[in-house]
């Protein structure tokens, strides 16, 4: 098993906890350290940081601090497959190596949401898009508010992602199967 140290750069704690929980899927491969001196000094509270500072913040932790990867994640705010692109065109024109990038449709609580729906219903197969409801709605149905605090949505987030389905979940959210490919393919270069 190879050891990895990564950065990350995203707009709150539900991005770091299901990137945290989503690389342990891993661990027989490759173990993804997150850098926490780092993720703790270059933290972005908000989209517009991390459109603006991800270029800078990602070549500090590469070369810097050493990274051996990084992971930038930002929610598309819009379900139109052309601010998905225009997003993802924004991240990879700064051509930066090793850079691994997460666009969740919407917002990430969509893919926790397809988790939560199928921890709620294990034998349900039907496929259902989830993606084209409202963000606030989807929020609502996981954390009982539109904009919790981080006390009530870290839990919630940690306990949806702590253990799932990667090949289940992309077979649900386009979005999600793009950022679990890139990661993939990562993976298969250093193995």
């Amino acid at each position: 098993m190879k050891q990895l140290k990564y950065g990350f750069y995203g707009e709150d704690d539900a991005h770091k906890i299901f990137l945290q929980n989503y690389l342990s899927h891993f661990v027989e491969t490759v173990f993804f350290e997150r850098d926490e001196v780092f993720c703790e000094k270059f933290r972005a509270t908000n989209r517009k940081q991390v459109d603006t500072k991800f270029a800078i913040v990602a070549r500090t932790g590469l070369g810097w601090y050493q990274h051996e990867a990084f992971f930038v994640v930002r929610d598309v705010d819009s379900l139109h497959p052309s601010e998905f692109d225009e997003r993802y065109t924004h991240f990879l024109k700064e051509k930066i190596d090793k850079l691994l990038i997460a666009l969740p449709v919407q917002c990430i609580e969509h893919w926790l949401w397809y988790l939560k729906h199928k921890k709620d219903n294990p034998d349900l197969t039907k496929n259902i898009s989830l993606e084209s409801q409202p963000r606030k709605k989807v929020k609502f149905i996981l954390y009982g508010y539109e904009d919790p605090p981080n006390e009530i949505s870290n839990p919630i987030v940690n306990g949806l992602s702590k253990s799932f389905d990667a090949s289940w979940l992309e077979q649900r959210s386009e979005s999600f199967k793009h950022f679990h490919s890139q990661v993939k393919a990562f993976i298969n270069k250093l193995v």
